[in-house]
């Protein structure tokens, strides 16, 4: 297997007698193949197939303490119990569900949802789809949970650190696309915007259309407390941008707005205001995100162009949009 991503969590050598021995203490049955799945900047991945089904061990960063990662455990086992469609965790024979090998990897195990990423498909969701995703969104804004703060470097909040890391690496065309998102997000009033629990990331890589036509969202690695509005903003910069046509970013924030209160989401005269505003910021943060990934963390090239040119054409066409109707 791709030894880069057994790097991240702390691990060299042959991963198939340290794969054989985690389904042993799950009690997944005998393995029968593995793949590392390759999407992702942070954990490693790798979906196990066993004589009893499919299942995903996800091994963390080993960037990751031990307060985060069990924070990141209480966070699913919220959004299941909050009726939340991510996939179930497994017990060990210990009756945890997060395991601490004695190389000192720490992991968990859950379900492999049969079905595809919208990454995978190369498409967006349909109306009813995004409905659907919605629903999810709303599930996750009720949960009545308040996990300490992680970072998330990619979130909008932080575009300001962002743009800091990575004005070097922009050419002039690019810092001038920054510049003006990040203006209009000055002019929004923080104090006026409704925080909650937010998934933060629903994006292509984590959102999954199963088999069945379900819904389902996966990885809370960088839930958090946050306005409200940063959920549909990363929705529809991120989820609804077309890899085959581009579609203009005033309209994926109606379709997710729409959909959001349609699905009994809330939203206040002012969030609705802003919320075009906020998404370009969130533009913004692909784009420089982008950056980031590419020539400050040496990730992915190929991911991280992805992100720059989403980012790019939204800042763009928005950003047009705007100064032709002044």
């Amino acid at each position: 297997m791709n030894q880069r991503y057994f790097e991240r969590i702390g691990f060299s050598g042959d991963s198939e007698p340290l794969i054989a021995e985690i389904s042993e203490e799950f009690n997944l049955g005998s393995v029968q193949n593995t793949e590392v799945l390759t999407v992702g900047f942070e954990d490693c991945n790798i979906k196990l197939n066993s004589r009893t089904g499919d299942f995903v061990l996800k091994a963390f960063a080993k960037f990751r303490d031990n307060t985060e990662i069990e924070r990141y455990v209480g966070v699913m086992q919220a959004a299941i119990n909050g009726g939340v469609h991510c996939p179930r965790l497994h017990k060990s024979q210990t009756g945890d569900v997060l395991y601490q090998h004695p190389s000192g990897i720490s992991l968990v195990v859950m379900d492999f949802i049969d079905g595809q990423t919208y990454f995978d498909i190369k498409t967006t969701p349909t109306d009813e789809e995004l409905n659907l995703v919605a629903v999810e969104a709303v599930k996750i804004h009720n949960l009545p949970i308040r996990p300490s703060q992680v970072l998330d470097s990619w979130a909008i909040p932080h575009i300001h650190t962002m743009y800091a890391k990575t004005e070097q690496f922009l050419d002039e065309e690019g810092k001038k696309l920054a510049e003006q998102a990040i203006n209009r997000y000055n002019a929004i009033d923080q104090s006026r915007l409704n925080k909650c629990f937010v998934h933060g990331d629903i994006i292509s890589t984590n959102t999954l259309k199963g088999r069945d036509g379900q819904i389902w969202i996966l990885d809370f690695a960088v839930s958090n407390i946050y306005p409200k509005i940063q959920e549909l903003s990363v929705i529809a910069t991120s989820l609804l941008a077309d890899p085959k046509k581009y579609s203009p970013l005033l309209k994926r924030v109606e379709r997710v707005r729409k959909s959001y209160l349609s699905a009994g989401g809330t939203l206040t005269e002012y969030e609705q205001q802003v919320l075009f505003d906020y998404a370009l910021a969130g533009a913004a943060m692909e784009f420089m995100g982008g950056h980031k990934a590419k020539f400050v963390d040496k990730e992915d090239p190929e991911e991280s162009d992805h992100w720059i040119k989403l980012g790019k054409e939204a800042l763009q066409e928005a950003l047009k949009r705007i100064r032709y109707k002044k």
